[in-house]
Parts: C-alpha cells; structure tokens; sequence
C-alpha cells in the first residue's frame, strides 16, 4: 500500500544511546512528537534490561558479517552485506538530498519528493506498484530527512528481482502524475495542521525556529505556504538534480550473492546518468547571548511543555562520543539519568524529561524536553537550569561514566542483530566518511573515553548560560509576574499564538496581550484585500448584487435554520441544524438528530464541541474548518475584501447547472484557495469549490435563491466530496444582524 507513517518526524528522533541513529525521517508528524517520546521511552526501558550482560561484555571487535564495497562506473556505490541467517532481502538506497538542499521557501520540498517516489513512474502506475510489491508480501517506501531521503524495499529471496526492479524504477523514473500530487499535498498539509495539536511537537519546531531562525534549514518547519507553493516542476528539478547515482549509495543486505548482486544492480542501475551535484553551504547560525525566551500561547492549556536547547556538534567531531556518553547522564540514560532523578523521582514536577544530541554531519544542537502542570512551570524551569548548571561545575562521576558506557556499548550490538538496523548502520558509516571499523570496534571506542575526556567534553559543549528556551502553556500563566526567572524580565519574552506560522515575529508581553484583546478580523468593510481588476470588477457587482457595498457593511451577524439529511457510509441521517455567525470570527452551531445533539461554539480564538453533555477543545484542524465556515458563507464571502493578506483573481468561466459563471479564486494567508463559481446575471455563487485536509475535492452546490430583507440568499445546498453527495439540506430561516450576544460564543 502507499506508504505514509503519521508518526515520523522531520526533527531527530530523541534516543539519546544511539550516537549514530539516523537523523529522522520524513516531516510528516505533522504529529510526530508524542510518538517519539513514546519510542525513547520504550528503548531507554529496553536499554535498562541489558546493562548487566553491557558490564560483562569485553572490547574484542564486533564480527560483522562479509561485507563487498564497489562503485559503478556512473558513480553509484554499491555496498553489499551477506547474511543468510533469514530468507530475506533488504535494499536501502540512501541519496543526498534532504531538507538542506531546500530553496527556502519549499521548505517539505524534499519529502514531498520522496513521498511522489512511489506514486507512479513512466513505466508504472500507483496502483500497479502497490500491486507488485503487495503481491510478494513486500515493503516499498521513501522518506526524507535533514540531509539525506532513504528509498528501501524488503522482500524475500525468492523475490530479490522484483524488490530490485521496483526499486530502481521509482528511483530513476518517478512520473509525479498531478492527480496524485493532490493527494500528497493534502496528507503533508494534515500533518502540518497536526502538528499544532501536539503540543511538544510545536513546541519542538519553535526551538528549532529560535535556535536556527529561516535562514538555517533546522530552523525551518514545514507550512501550509511552504507545501501549496511546491509544483510539479520543483519535484522535477529536485529529483533532477539530486537524484543521481554519484550522489547515492545502495546497500543490499541478507541472503545473497555479493557478485550476483553486483551484476544484478549493474543491469537495473546501469543506464542511471551522473550529474553534477550543487553543494548546499549552511549559514553559521546567530550566536545565543544569555537567554532567549519564546512563550507560545495556547487558549486552555493545562500542562506547560518546556523545550530548552543551544547548538551542538558534528557526528564526526572528535568529542561526539565523550559528549554522548556525558549527555546520557544528564538526561539520556532512562530511569538513571540525573534530570530523571531529580526533575522526576524526587520533585515530582513531571512524567518524562530526556535530553539529547541528534547525529548530523553538520553542527547541530542539544535539547531538554519536559512538561508539567501550568502552577510548578517556572519552579520545574529553574530546578532544570540549576540542575544544568550543576552538571556543567562539577562534570560526571566514574561511576555515572562506566553506566554510560556499559549501556552505549552494549545497546550497539542490539541494531546489528537486525537486518534493518545492520543496513542503517553501514549506511551511515559511509555517509558519515567513517569506515567499517567504527563499527567493528565501537565498543572499544566508547569504553576508552576517560573520565578526563567525558568532562572536558561537558566543559566544551554543555552550555547551561546561553539557551534558547521555549514555554507552551496558556499566557495566562504569566499573570502578575516582573519576572520570568530571576534577572530576566517578562517584557524581554516574546510571545506568539499556538495558531500562528511557527515563524511567526514574538511580539513583547505587553503588545501581545494588546493584540490579543483586539478583535481577530476585519470590523470595517474596507478594499484591503490584494485584487486584480477583473477580480473587483466582478467583486462591485456581486455587492450590488446584495443590496450595495453599504448595505454589505451593515452587517454584523446572521443566522439560519436548516434541515436535511447528512450521508456517511452510504447511511442517510435527517438532521436539523441552527449556525449563528458574529462578524467577523464568531460561530455558534447546532445539529440535532435523531438521539441527540451536537454543539460546536468558536470564538475566534478557541473552539469547542459538547456531545452528550460533555465539553472539550476542538483541535487545531477544526478550528480551522470552522473559520472557513464564516469566510465561505455564500453572503459573508464580501468582507474577505477586507482582509489584506488575502488574494482574488479570475481563473476562468464554467458552466453550472446550464448557467455561465465566472471562477473567482480566493487564496487565504495560508495559501490555501476556494473557488467562487459566480452566476454571471444575478452576480451571486453557484459553487464553492476547496480541498479537504484529506485531500478530496469539496463542491458547495448553491441554488434557489430568494431576497431575504434584501440580501440574495440560497435557500438549497448540496455538498460533495469527490463527486460523492454528503450534505443535501434546505434554509428553513434567515435572519440578519440578530444582536446575538458574545456570551453565545464561549465555553458554557
């Protein structure tokens, strides 16, 4: 099946015992973070179990199986790994091309690429490609990280052939068919939303934004602009470029023939044509002076999530092993580590904090992540930092050194006993420059790291003065204090909406709790928006259309009763329904059926839902579903004019429901467009068409309109997705400018 594992991250995966782990894989985490925790949990846990065997273990070199290097004439190097013990066949082609390589403003360019790998070739459908790889009970997948995207396939020996042809036709011949892309693009906008309602994931991103800033790839977070400026052009050009076999090693591993195998990707790699390679230079982030504070507010939230972090070093810098081995001390080491014992165990401030160092061959950074309830984050903040400072005085013991070691060393020989992790681990060996005998004798490397060497390296790389230190929690929180900690004061914090880009400027404490009380939205009908000629032509006849540009302006809320039958399933459900809306971002609904009821209210701000009496938060996606459903309304559509960061342009005429209409298209600051299908005689839309997050086609089908006190208003609505019907229902009542009251719109 197509791959797309909602679980990923474009960030490092946080397992601090394994120096050379890969760097992640796609972003798609949207997310991501939770998952992560979640995994360094289990494996710290599972690291634990072995520390005795570690501590009877010896130095002797790791005996690893036969292993035949060679690189093709058009430069693709092919390692292969003989190891019979299973049936089975692992190919891992590793290119060089991730995140790095990204204009910057395709940030996901990468992923989106590896992504539309498996999605079609001029040689294959999707389709065909799943069937071939799901008739041999195989694996097939791409995804891509920081610096490198990972194509593997797993089959059985039987199936060595068809593992590697499929294989080598979506690495050399992706097609990156349009209809597909569609889909890709809506699975990677998901995660993008997604991300917002994981709180250490967003919160991960901006400490990655306010260590690296845009102008570093680490700094950069995948974004709803980013991914709908992605065309198919940059998918060519991307793979073009950096999709050549000098710039790509393929490992093959288990039950083979090191000669056979060579002659084998000899013929299916072959005709595969070299190319010159751009480097991708990183800028030298901004140093940190002190502390550099960055609140994200989320409306409602319980539980503070603390991310703290300063640049860190090079996989192949010298001191990378000490510093690892100082680090799983500090908060790498499971149940043992010091953050553990004393944040944790002792406190009691929280369920989990890790810290750790991810493996680049550029500098990357060190984090501390944790969380805990919103009344003990600023006393679980100073007991990190003083715990950090303590740990940077007076180093590691012998003792917490020997642990370190014993785990590190031990838990290494745990991935070469899969196929997998063997694959990975040469991988990275040579992607690193390293040569195989890192691995033959990774324990002894980690075992004649000194103590001397384990605090120097704390000395040189730990650095508890100069952190960038990230809060998500409520703003509320902040109430009443001078100062964050001691010596920083609340006005030198930035603060920034859960809502926002994750680049988004921090506003100072003040100007943000001004901007927050100031209502979100347009309040006066203004030409503001960015309009081409024809689009405002249309636009000055459509207001007509309502009674006036004035008439327009006078609004301040509506309200409409409906009633129809929703299909899921291919079940029909009579429904009847109630939608309030106060300009500009104010939504009330409620849909009755047979049993019971459901009520969704949005602020502007925050959202809820209550279902059999019981109320909880709408997530990020609903949130914003819901703000769609005021800036589509057939009526309320006019005020978007006023909002400054929104585009409208003519894109064509069609023809609906034997009526000629002109196509306004209207793109948000998002990026994210809905096209208005306007009746060209009464001057009033016929169809609304958008994407879902799911990446299907939505068409609002609009007809019998009727003046209702003076305004045209469709009476029937009928909505599709992908041409299948889910909504048909009938306006039973319209009223305008009400005077509901804001209490309708907030938490019972």
């Amino acid at each position: 099946m197509r791959q797309f594992t909602v679980c990923e991250s474009r960030r490092p995966n946080p397992l601090p015992p394994f120096p050379e782990r890969e760097g992640g894989s796609s972003p798609l985490s949207v997310p991501g973070r939770g998952c992560l925790v979640a995994k360094a949990l289990l494996v710290l846990l599972l690291l634990g179990s072995v520390a005795v065997w570690a501590q009877q273990s010896n130095v002797e070199p790791i005996q690893l199986p036969p292993i035949k290097t060679v690189t093709l004439e058009n430069g693709l190097k092919v390692i292969v790994i003989e190891q019979p013990s299973l049936p089975i066949v692992q190919f891992s082609l590793r290119v060089r091309a991730g995140a790095i390589h990204e204009p910057t403003d395709r940030t996901g360019l990468a992923t989106f690429t590896a992504m539309m790998l498996r999605q079609g070739t001029t040689n294959r459908t999707a389709d065909q490609i799943s069937e071939a790889i799901d008739f041999v009970g195989g694996s097939l997948g791409a995804s891509a990280d920081v610096e490198r995207t990972d194509v593997t396939a797993r089959v059985l020996k039987k199936d060595f052939q068809v593992g590697l042809d499929l294989l080598a036709d979506i690495v050399q011949n992706p097609n990156f068919p349009e209809k597909e892309m569609g889909i890709v693009r809506n699975q990677l906008l998901a995660s993008v939303r997604g991300m917002r309602d994981d709180p250490s994931e967003l919160a991960s991103a901006h400490l990655d934004f306010a260590l690296f800033g845009t102008i570093h790839p680490l700094g950069r977070s995948m974004s709803e602009q980013s991914v709908n400026a992605i065309t198919r052009d940059d998918l060519v050009t991307f793979h073009g470029i950096y999709y050549r076999p000098n710039n790509a090693v393929l490992a093959v591993a288990g039950d083979v023939k090191a000669d056979e195998v060579i002659a084998a990707v000899k013929k299916a790699f072959g005709s595969w044509q070299k190319g010159d390679i751009p480097p991708a230079p990183l800028p030298e982030p901004v140093k940190l002076q002190g502390y550099k504070v960055r609140f994200v507010h989320k409306p409602g939230q319980t539980q503070t999530h603390i991310e703290i972090g300063h640049f860190g070093l090079a996989v192949t810098d010298p001191d990378y092993i000490p510093t690892v081995l100082a680090n799983y001390v500090l908060g790498g080491g499971a149940f043992s580590s010091r953050l553990l014992q004393i944040i944790r165990s002792k406190a009691g401030k929280t369920y989990s904090i890790f810290s750790y160092f991810p493996s680049y061959s550029f500098p990357g950074y060190f984090r501390i992540s944790t969380f805990t309830r919103n009344d003990q984050a600023f006393e679980t903040l100073q007991l990190v930092l003083d715990e950090f400072k303590k740990f940077k005085e007076n180093g590691i013991t012998q003792e917490e050194l020997q642990a370190a070691q014993d785990n590190i060393a031990g838990s290494y020989i745990l991935r070469l006993e899969t196929l997998s992790g063997l694959t990975t681990t040469i991988l990275n060996n040579d992607f690193y420059g390293f040569s195989m005998d890192r691995s033959r004798n990774w324990r002894k490397l980690v075992r004649s790291v000194t103590l001397e060497q384990a605090n120097k390296a704390i000395k040189d790389r730990f650095d508890p003065d100069n952190l960038a230190i990230v809060l998500l929690s409520d703003v509320k929180i902040l109430e009443g204090k001078t100062e964050l900690l001691p010596g920083l004061p609340i006005e030198s914090v930035g603060v920034v909406d859960w809502l926002e880009p994750v680049t988004a400027r921090a506003k100072p404490y003040a100007e943000f709790l001004a901007a927050l009380a100031a209502p979100k939205g347009p309040t006066q009908l203004e030409w503001k928006a960015q309009i081409t000629p024809e689009a405002k032509a249309l636009l000055e006849r459509a207001f007509a259309a309502q009674g006036g540009f004035e008439r327009v302006a006078q609004i301040r809320d509506t309200y409409v009763k409906i009633r129809g039958s929703l299909f899921r399933g291919g079940q029909e459900a009579k429904v009847e329904g109630e939608v309030w809306i106060k300009l500009p971002n104010k939504l009330r609904q409620i849909v009755k059926f047979a049993g019971g009821q459901v009520v969704y209210i949005y602020n502007g701000i925050q959202g809820w839902v209550e279902v059999g009496g019981r109320m909880r938060d709408l997530p990020a996606q609903a949130l914003t579903e819901l703000r769609e459903a005021i800036e589509l309304d057939s009526l309320l559509l006019l005020w978007n004019i006023a909002r400054p960061e929104y585009k409208f342009e003519i894109v064509g005429t069609a023809q609906v429901d034997g009526q000629e209409t002109q196509i306004l298209r209207m793109t948000t600051d998002q990026g994210k467009s809905a096209d208005f299908y306007f009746d060209t005689e009464r001057f009033v839309p016929l169809k609304i068409v958008t994407q879902t997050s799911e990446g299907k086609t939505k068409e609002q089908l609009l007809s019998d309109y009727r003046r209702v006190e003076g305004f045209w208003v469709p009476f029937a609505l009928k909505t599709l997705e992908d041409k299948e019907l889910t909504d048909n229902v009938e306006v039973v009542e319209f009223k305008v400018n009400t005077g509901v009251g804001d209490e309708q719109f907030e938490k019972p």
